[in-house]
């Protein structure tokens, strides 16, 4: 019987759209170690998205009693959490505030290898952050391929998708048009009425579907600016809104951590871009196409875009996005 298995961890408790962003970087590091237990830390259900695609083991979550004692210098550290952290080889974890004190923390409890990845400070000199966390991995000591592929999926949430799908009417040769409207920031979002413009267009050819999370995102004044009734997918868990998604044809959405979501999938998907610089955080992926009005005043900062008027997505008009989703629909 041969030596025990290597145990690993990944410690990322960001949004949606970083983790995905972060997910090259996340395959690199689990190559270096193929035969490894994998375990990750951060949001469970955030990280279920990924979960599957990494082969992990288990997911915990970052906010269990205790962990804050890791990111606190020269404090007891837990004994359960020592216990647990000391049984991997390696951990990476993702760049925050006190991020060096959790290594120096994770170092005490006994783990062989910790790789902190440094916060991402590249949005001024344009630099993806997908590409600055890989930069990272590399100068940290892991290199590794980082062609593209989509998100791999299990197979209960491709299940729910088809059942989903067929209760709200859909059959399954049908071409759907996913639109989300909404993002973490009103901000950021386009105009309902330009959204329900492209959906009417749709509606006429094909099929749509609206998503909706618990945020106030727009999706109401989406269904009553549009023309006729069409159906929603509203706060389904992130497992199985990745599956429905998965089964639509293109996607349209705002700079959002669901757009990032589409875009990891492989899925066809124009992205409006408006106080956000796609240059650094636009998602990436094959059918990737992202509008964005470059003004004078686009990107630009946070405490700007709370006060903004957005004339950058206001110069986006719904006829060029119509342009290019015809093809994928047809």
């Amino acid at each position: 019987m041969g030596p025990p298995a290597q145990k690993i961890l990944i410690i990322h408790a960001g949004g949606i759209g970083d983790l995905l962003l972060a997910r090259p970087a996340l395959r690199i590091f689990r190559q270096t170690f193929p035969h490894s237990s994998l375990a990750l830390m951060g949001r469970p259900e955030r990280l279920s998205l990924v979960a599957f695609d990494l082969r992990a083991d288990s997911v915990h979550s970052v906010d269990q009693a205790g962990m804050a004692y890791f990111y606190l210098e020269g404090e007891a550290l837990p004994a359960k959490l020592f216990s647990f952290f000391s049984s991997f080889a390696a951990v990476l974890t993702f760049g925050r505030e006190n991020e060096k004190i959790l290594a120096e923390n994770l170092r005490r409890a006994g783990v062989e290898k910790v790789i902190a990845l440094p916060p991402f400070t590249g949005e001024e000199c344009k630099t993806h952050v997908s590409d600055y966390l890989i930069e990272s991995l590399k100068a940290a000591g892991i290199e590794g391929e980082n062609s593209f592929s989509p998100l791999r999926l299990p197979d209960e949430a491709l299940t729910f998708a088809r059942s989903f799908l067929a209760g709200l009417g859909f059959k399954e040769e049908e071409r759907i048009l996913a639109i989300h409207p909404g993002s973490g920031s009103p901000a950021k979002n386009w105009a309902a009425k330009n959204f329900a413009r492209v959906g009417d267009w749709a509606s006429e050819r094909f099929r749509v579907l609206l998503i909706s999370g618990p945020a106030l995102d727009g999706l109401e004044e989406v269904k009553k600016a549009m023309k006729q009734a069409v159906p929603a997918a509203d706060n389904l868990p992130l497992g199985h809104l990745a599956a429905v998604l998965e089964m639509s044809a293109v996607y349209l959405g705002n700079d959002s951590g669901i757009t990032h979501l589409a875009a990891s999938l492989g899925l066809p998907t124009v992205a409006v871009f408006g106080p956000t610089n796609p240059a650094v955080w636009g998602p990436r992926g094959p059918g990737v196409r992202i509008f964005c009005a470059k003004n004078l005043c686009s990107p630009c900062s946070p405490e700007v875009r709370s006060t903004c008027s957005r004339h950058c997505l206001q110069a986006i008009e719904p006829d060029s996005v119509i342009e290019v989703l015809a093809p994928f629909l047809a």
